[in-house]
């Protein structure tokens, strides 16, 4: 498969980090992507009700616990280092096909900066190619990067899905499936279940056709209505 992609949001303290990752993420998962998301903090970490049963167990000495239910599952484990974002994906979002980190500003992450000129006089600074986009009311001046208003989560979200969907073609080993699918020329996610039961299908009749073979790449184009429309069309590539 390939790798999943990953957006940090940054900025600094209280300049609203949280509150727009709660206005996008429904936003995102609107389109049918599933969201894995990561908060990183640089203190002790603790997340137990003191005197719960999986409480009385760390305090036991376990190194790991997990809460298991029909609806969801919880781990608490101890680390003996600040694991990377690239291990945590792996680990523990690997169904994932967007991750969103709050925090991370002094990676090599692809950042979306939020910024509240209000509260700081001047953004992070440092700002270098790994920036995406900015969220402020108030951006700085010959800002060189796209700029949505904190009420833009929509215009955000079509941001981050035409991300994805180009981080995805660029990391998709070659040798491997990969499916893209534009409609009206914008990017529509897929879930790896649809993906799978799309290109199996169009795999599977293009294959019935004489002379088709074994295709390794199928580009369709679909136009519908009156004939004064663009040929914008489904694009399906790397197929093995």
């Amino acid at each position: 498969m390939a790798r999943i992609p990953v957006v940090a949001v940054v900025g600094l303290p209280d300049c609203g980090k949280t509150t727009l990752l709660e206005q996008l993420l429904p936003e995102l998962k609107g389109r049918g992507l599933r969201i894995g998301t990561i908060k990183h903090h640089v203190h002790e970490f603790a997340m137990d009700t003191p005197g719960k049963d999986t409480w009385r167990h760390k305090q036991a000495g376990a190194d790991a616990v997990v809460l298991a239910s029909p609806t969801g599952i919880g781990l608490v484990r101890d680390t003996d280092r600040d694991l990377g974002v690239d291990e945590l994906v792996t680990r523990y979002l690997n169904d994932a096909d967007l991750v969103i980190t709050e925090g991370y500003k002094h990676t090599r992450l692809p950042k979306i900066e939020v910024y509240r000129r209000e509260l700081h006089p001047t953004p992070l600074p440092g700002r270098n190619t790994t920036w995406l986009a900015m969220v402020s009311a108030e951006p700085p001046d010959n800002l060189e990067i796209p700029c949505f208003a904190p009420d833009q989560t929509r215009e955000l979200a079509d941001f981050l899905v035409q991300h994805q969907q180009k981080m995805l073609a660029q990391t998709s080993p070659t040798g491997r499936s990969y499916i893209h699918l534009e409609v009206d020329g914008q990017p529509v996610p897929l879930n790896r279940f649809a993906a799978s039961l799309l290109r199996r299908g169009i795999k599977g009749m293009i294959a019935s056709l004489r002379g088709c073979g074994r295709p390794r790449k199928i580009a369709l184009s679909i136009t519908e209505g009156d004939g004064n429309s663009s040929q914008n069309g489904d694009d399906f590539g790397h197929a093995d």
